[in-house]
């Protein structure tokens, strides 16, 4: 059994095409660590994208099947690149017992199950080289305003412009002040400071992998389009950097530091 042909029969592309992307590009990132000890694989490459996809898979209002199918790939794309989580691997083992019982996919995936489970408890091989990544492109247009869901809590961005060169073309976003709740509207954004003030004066990156509209992952949603009302910020000093290059996986860390201890 191959890793092509298990996702293949989840039937679920545009999910799995994000996903893909998101693990494709992060491995490249973090290859170097790949040689770690099991916790340390756990801790810099396997949670940060976790971290992202459990606004899906603990999503409650989610179906359970769009849930057990994202398990399932979650573990078939880890196992892909090199890696094995034991609980990402418990949660598609059940899963797999879920989809099989409810019979919500194909006939040949029941078929297939005990081999599927094979691939998933086998020792996986890691790469010896950096993932192929696609070039970048983007959902986002200027002056949509985004939600990012992170560890429970959205925050809101604005897209300021598109920055595009030789390997795509990303969003730059600033961050409003404020954590919410849920995702906020355009009223609770209106006249509110860019994230960080004085203690970082732009909370402004341009951003690879902040792709799709709507998200498969469900972390990035479309509060509004065309909004007149970005944070407001001063503008950039002499020898002050415009925005920080980064990507949708290491932005996660970027949010955490930008909104701690600030009460937003």
């Amino acid at each position: 059994m191959r890793h092509k042909q298990v996702l293949d029969e989840l039937a679920a592309p545009a999910l799995i095409r994000s996903m893909d992307e998101d693990l494709a590009g992060w491995v490249g990132r973090r290859l170097r660590d790949m040689g770690g000890t099991r916790a340390e694989v756990r801790r810099l490459v396997v949670e940060p994208i976790l971290r992202r996809w459990r606004c899906l898979l603990q999503a409650t209002e989610v179906d359970t099947t769009t849930r057990d199918v994202a398990w399932v790939a979650l573990a078939t794309l880890v196992h892909k690149y090199g890696m094995r989580a034991d609980d990402v691997t418990a949660a598609a083992l059940r899963a797999i017992d879920d989809l099989d019982e409810a019979a919500v996919l194909s006939a040949a995936f029941t078929r297939r199950s005990p081999a599927i489970r094979a691939l998933l408890q086998s020792p996986p091989v890691p790469p010896v080289r950096r993932p192929p990544r696609r070039r970048a492109v983007t959902f986002l247009r200027p002056a949509d305003v985004v939600s990012i869901e992170l560890d429970g809590a959205f925050h809101a961005a604005f897209v300021l412009h598109l920055h595009e060169d030789k390997g795509g073309q990303c969003p730059v976003i600033e961050f409003y002040a404020g954590r919410f709740a849920a995702p906020p509207t355009v009223r609770q954004l209106a006249g509110r400071p860019a994230a960080g003030g004085a203690r970082v004066r732009h909370a402004r990156f341009s951003v690879s992998g902040l792709t799709y509209l709507p998200d498969p992952a469900r972390q990035v949603r479309l509060v509004t389009s065309r909004h007149s009302d970005k944070p407001l910020s001063a503008p950039p000093r002499p020898g002050e950097g415009l925005y920080t290059v980064t990507d949708l996986i290491s932005l996660q860390q970027s949010m955490t530091m930008l909104f701690a201890d600030t009460g937003e």
